[in-house]
């Protein structure tokens, strides 16, 4: 029983323990699970709070991105704003010095000023200290025509009339009268007794009408039209105003006068034809005409003693090789352009030499625009200072650079070259900067046909030849306006290359129109032997 007490109170002691035990665990258990719960609180309240960083962060985001756009298109703006500046600046430093703007459409209120790479001297305008000066030369006295006295009958200080004459003071005027002629042609018909035939000499075809105008009013209207360009509307004014309402010429028989001229022009055109494509340099270059209140083209080919003009409506390689000109140059025939990239097509075969005052003017125009940059006024004295090197040598009557100065002349556009990449290159923001850097590719392409005229003397520096010859093409839209059509173009295109071509050998060109009319224009041999031998007398 005892042994049974026993074994009870070490059960009821372990048990006790077991009990402490487990109270113990489950006081670990609780703390554990309060430990627990605190973690997955923090756990919980971490998500949030990364949640909540998370949406703060995308808003943000969201906001900067939007503030940033906003930026960026200010940004845009601002740039645009500042290349429209830069335009509108840049088009007010154009002038007819560094672009092909016209002296006569500078601004009000603007200098203007006319393009001439000459260098400025000391010398007053006008003319200069012992200058021999130009007059006319007094009549020989079997010339005078017609002699005025002019009297006076009394004293103009005391008003006596007791004067005698002790001298004269001789005045001449050189003057011109119009004189109305109406002359009548009588070809007087004859019979043969022999075989009854009747005849006269036979009638010219300037003749052919019963009553016509003659040759000498018909040369008038035509130089008019052609030489100085005046509508047909004016001619008529003027050729009535001159013969005091006498001759009323009608417009419709002016336009045939002139569809008249250029029938009789076929045979010159030809010899001039032939002979442009024989010519071992040629100048070349278009302009912009209106026909019918559309864009047209005129055409010049030539050189300082014959012009040759075409008329075209588009400006395009179709109507060059329309001309035929172009494509029956030989390799060795040299043609001065203005840059004319058709010009380097593979179907031509000829050498091609670009025109140097136009890359002084585009020169300028980079010095105007970027005065930072130093290559273009450095290539632009180089070429100025080269080309008057030349002038002195062939005054001299030497026609050639030496090795060394070519050499350095080569090596020093180079140079001025690769200081235009380099400066292109650091500082590529301004506007022109782009058409800067168009150029500065051009003469990489074109270097060898800008400085042609150094190995050949006879090559000029410009294409002024050209630009001379279009002049007056350009006058007559500002006068004229336009032509009615295409045809009447080429009308004036072929009378103008045969007037033209007269006035530089020095033909007398209302001579040369009488010529035409009366069906006997000058050959072009005949215009060339009158200029050889007016060069000649010059000599």
């Amino acid at each position: 029983m005892i042994l049974w007490k026993v074994i009870i109170v070490i059960h009821y002691k372990d048990y006790e323990k077991e009990v402490d035990k487990n109270k113990l665990l489950a006081k670990e258990n609780k703390y554990l699970k309060l430990e627990n719960s605190t973690a997955n609180d923090e756990k919980i309240r971490a998500q949030k709070s990364e949640k909540r960083a998370l949406k703060k962060a995308k808003k943000y985001k969201e906001e900067r991105d939007y503030y940033k756009e906003k930026y960026e298109e200010s940004q845009r703006e601002l740039d645009r704003i500042r290349y429209k500046n830069e335009k509108h600046e840049q088009k007010e430093k154009n002038d007819s010095t560094n672009s092909g703007i016209p002296t006569a459409q500078t601004k009000i209120g603007q200098t203007k000023l006319v393009p001439n790479e000459r260098e400025k001297s000391d010398k007053h305008i006008g003319g200069q200290k012992n200058h021999p000066k130009n007059s006319l030369e007094s009549f020989k006295d079997e010339e005078v025509t017609e002699v005025v006295k002019h009297t006076m009958d009394k004293c103009p200080k005391c008003g006596s009339m007791n004067i005698v004459e002790i001298d004269k003071k001789i005045k001449d005027a050189f003057d011109y009268l119009l004189s109305l002629e109406k002359k009548r042609n009588e070809f007087i018909v004859y019979e043969c007794q022999e075989c009854h035939c009747t005849f006269h000499e036979s009638i010219p075809n300037n003749l052919k009408e019963k009553n016509q105008y003659g040759n000498n009013v018909q040369a008038t209207a035509l130089s008019l039209m052609n030489v100085g360009n005046v509508p047909i509307n004016k001619v008529k004014r003027i050729i009535s105003g001159l013969t005091m309402n006498e001759i009323n010429l009608s417009e419709g028989f002016i336009a045939k006068l002139q569809k008249r001229a250029f029938n009789k022009l076929s045979k010159f055109k030809k010899e001039l034809y032939d002979y442009t494509i024989k010519l071992p340099i040629i100048h070349w270059d278009d302009t912009v005409i209106m026909i019918n209140q559309k864009h047209a083209c005129m055409r010049f080919y030539g050189n300082e003693i014959v012009a040759f003009y075409f008329a075209h409506e588009k400006k395009n390689k179709a109507g060059i090789d329309e001309d035929n000109i172009l494509p029956m140059l030989s390799k060795e025939t040299i043609v001065m352009h203005d840059h004319n990239k058709v010009n380097y097509n593979k179907d031509y075969d000829f050498i091609n030499a670009e025109c140097n005052q136009h890359l002084l003017r585009d020169l300028k125009k980079v010095s105007d625009n970027i005065p930072s940059r130093t290559w273009a006024n450095k290539l632009r004295d180089l070429l100025k200072e080269y080309d008057h090197k030349r002038n002195e040598l062939m005054k001299n009557n030497i026609d050639t650079f030496s090795a060394g100065e070519v050499n350095d002349f080569i090596m020093s556009v180079d140079s001025c070259i690769l200081l235009g990449i380099e400066e292109n290159r650091n500082d590529s923001s301004p506007y022109y900067a782009g058409k800067e850097r168009t150029l500065i590719n051009r003469l990489l392409d074109y270097r060898d046909n800008y400085i042609y005229w150094i190995f050949d003397f006879d090559l000029p520096f410009t294409n002024n030849v050209s630009e001379r010859g279009l002049r007056g093409i350009k006058s007559k839209m500002k006068i004229s306006g336009q032509f009615q059509n295409i045809t009447n173009a080429e009308y004036y295109a072929l009378i103008r290359s045969y007037i033209e071509t007269c006035h530089r050998n020095g033909v007398n060109e209302h001579e040369a129109l009488e010529r035409l009319i009366n069906d006997n224009p000058y050959s072009l041999e005949e215009i060339l032997t009158i200029g050889k031998e007016n060069a000649e007398k010059r000599a």
